[in-house]
């Protein structure tokens, strides 16, 4: 079911997830579409929005969610990646 557990996200792929609410729903209907884990997808909404020591050896995932926020329009949160 998670076939690409390890792999890339695909171009929109996080800003489609950004896009949604983080609700149980859309973690639950994202992991189908998409063939990730709902952890995975979980972890995406984590760095996006939660402050705090989660996330911060994820310096490259951590860049290309942010971009995706920005492509997005989203203005909560973190705008730069952590020093």
């Amino acid at each position: 079911m998670h076939s690409r557990k390890g792999k890339q996200y695909k171009d929109g792929e996080l800003e489609t997830i950004l896009s949604l609410a983080p609700t149980t729903k859309n973690i639950q209907t994202l992991s189908l579409l998409l063939e990730r884990s709902e952890e995975a997808i979980k972890i995406v909404y984590k760095i996006a929005f939660e402050h705090g020591p989660f996330g911060r050896e994820a310096t490259i995932q951590e860049k290309k969610i942010l971009a995706a926020k920005e492509k997005v329009g989203i203005c909560i949160g973190r705008k730069s990646p952590r020093p």
